[in-house]
């Protein structure tokens, strides 16, 4: 028998095996794989080790490769053995992914829809606007994950979820982008603070201040720092972090002024809870993308939830501008 050496896990696949194989041969060389003897195999396959042995066997000729070394009874796997092993596992995880994806369609009937978001736009908005889809599309299942912009954005290039809402700091290759909202930046502080009777915030007023705010990296940050720095403000930042939210929450707890994102404390329904909040000058814009994976043709539902997320977002547009005004972008 010809030996075929391979050298890496894809290339078995690429060499075309495959047409010649069926499912059983690859049962029966997984299940030895995995028990590590051909008695214990049969077990787990309820079928007599000798079908095992022929299986291997008919395997090698079929694959001309050398799967085990033989000495009597025992086998010890070659190193094709492993990789050809590892190729099973990858496929067999696609097919159990496949699976459940039948699954899931047959359960709901009508199929999916996978959205992901950041916070500022996750915790609040959409589950308001999922909730009036829902209402329309009830036997739809959705799945909904908040992390981080680039975590977003990640999910949905990668194709694993149908839309995202990020911030716009994010690497825009390998994605259909489009502009979602644009708001402005505010100061919120708790009922009481010193400069809850100013009717707008500006840089000089924080000098000395304590200060929560977005981490560094991000964009309203960056325009925050170069405000400060044109007004030689040096405010003391007691928490830096990546939610707007947490800042609103911090906030309210006493810590310190805020500068935040209005969609944020508008949305969230922070003013009823007592925070109070002032626009912020000179105008800081806070940006929200809405991604979609690329090369690939949208279904009616995540156009149908699309509508539903473009809609709320014009009424929450315009909520921050009757609450702190029209904002002009710098």
């Amino acid at each position: 028998m010809e030996l075929v050496q391979i050298h890496s896990c894809g290339e078995f696949m690429r060499r075309g095996y495959d047409a010649a194989m069926n499912l059983t041969l690859i049962e029966a060389f997984s299940a030895v794989m995995k028990t590590g003897s051909t008695t214990a195999a049969a077990e787990l396959l309820r079928v007599s080790q000798p079908a095992i042995s022929r299986s291997l066997k008919r395997l090698e000729d079929t694959t001309k490769l050398k799967l085990f070394e033989r000495s009597g009874p025992r086998l010890t796997p070659t190193p094709e053995a492993h990789l050809l092993y590892q190729e099973v596992l990858d496929t067999f995880v696609g097919l159990d992914r496949l699976r459940q994806s039948v699954a899931r369609i047959r359960a709901v009937g009508t199929g999916s829809v996978r959205i992901a978001s950041s916070a500022a736009l996750g915790l609040s908005f959409v589950p308001k606007a999922l909730k009036r889809f829902t209402d329309r599309r009830p036997d739809v299942s959705i799945r909904f994950e908040i992390g981080n912009s680039v975590t977003v954005r990640n999910l949905v290039a990668s194709g694993s979820y149908d839309i995202g809402l990020c911030a716009e700091e994010i690497d825009r290759s390998n994605l259909v982008v489009k502009p979602f909202i644009e708001t402005r930046g505010i100061c919120v502080m708790p009922p009481g603070h010193r400069l809850i009777g100013e009717p707008v915030i500006r840089p000089g007023m924080l000098d000395g201040e304590r200060v929560i705010s977005l981490a560094p990296d991000d964009t309203a940050r960056i325009q925050f720092n170069a405000a400060l720095a044109s007004a030689a403000a040096t405010p003391k930042f007691v928490v830096e972090t990546q939610f707007a939210a947490t800042v609103c929450q911090l906030a309210m707890e006493g810590v310190g002024v805020g500068l935040t994102n209005s969609l944020t404390y508008v949305s969230d329904r922070f003013e009823p809870l007592g925070l109070a909040a002032r626009p912020f000058e000179p105008a800081i814009a806070f940006r929200s993308l809405m991604i979609l994976p690329p090369h690939r043709a949208r279904s009616r539902l995540v156009d149908e939830l699309v509508g539903f997320l473009e809609a709320d977002r014009d009424a929450l547009a315009q909520a921050c501008e009757s609450r702190f005004g029209r904002f002009s972008p710098p």
